[in-house]
Order: C-alpha cells, then structure tokens, then sequence
C-alpha cells in the first residue's frame, strides 16, 4: 500500500491477505485439530460496513474432543489486563477498546475496567 491509504482503497490486497489467513485458520482448527477433533464445521464470511470481512465459524466437536468441566475450558480462553507498569500504553488501549460498556443498564450486564 503507498503512503496513508487505508485499507479499505486496496480491496484486492485485503481479499488476498483475509484469504490467506482463513486457510491458515482451517488448517490449524480442522485440519491439524488444535481444540481437538471437528465432526461438522460451517462457517459464513460477512463485510462490516467499511468493507472489510470476518468470519462467523460453528464447530461441532466430536464427542472424545468435547469441552467437559472449567479446567478443559481454561486451556483455552482466558482473559487479563496487560500489566499497566509493564506495559501502560497496551493497558489504556486494552481498557479503551475492549471492555464492554453498557448503554442500557436495564436490559443488560456491564462489564468495566476499574
């Protein structure tokens, strides 16, 4: 890309750049098995509104590869803050942009960052 364009101008390199990367993501998930062995798998790829895709994928593992209990889940999905001495810029951008802050404390749970 030249200088100061976005992606959103080179179309054509993000197509080939998302596609590369889905085919690597197949193979380390279903092919290779990482989170253990597919049975049926589907996947939809949608475009936000500045054109740009992602991907919804379904998985439905065989029975001996389910998750079964918290420790099987903790392999796998955890969440922390950055540490904010170590590493204050990523800290405020983690707290910044990714932390759920809820706009309709009614019908909805919240979840802030102190």
């Amino acid at each position: 890309m030249l200088p100061g364009q976005t992606p959103q101008a080179r179309p054509d390199i993000v197509a080939r750049v998302y596609h590369a990367k889905l085919i690597d993501f197949y193979d380390f998930v279903i092919k290779k098995g990482f989170f253990g062995k597919v049975a049926v798998w589907a996947h939809v790829t949608e475009f936000q509104k500045r054109g740009l895709p992602h991907e919804h994928f379904l998985l439905i593992m065989e029975s001996s590869s389910k998750l079964s209990g918290p420790d099987d889940f903790d392999k796998y999905i955890s969440a922390e803050l950055p540490d904010e001495k170590k590493y204050p810029l990523l800290h405020e951008l983690v707290c910044k942009h990714m932390s759920l802050v809820c706009l309709h404390a009614r019908w909805c749970m919240s979840f802030q960052v102190p």
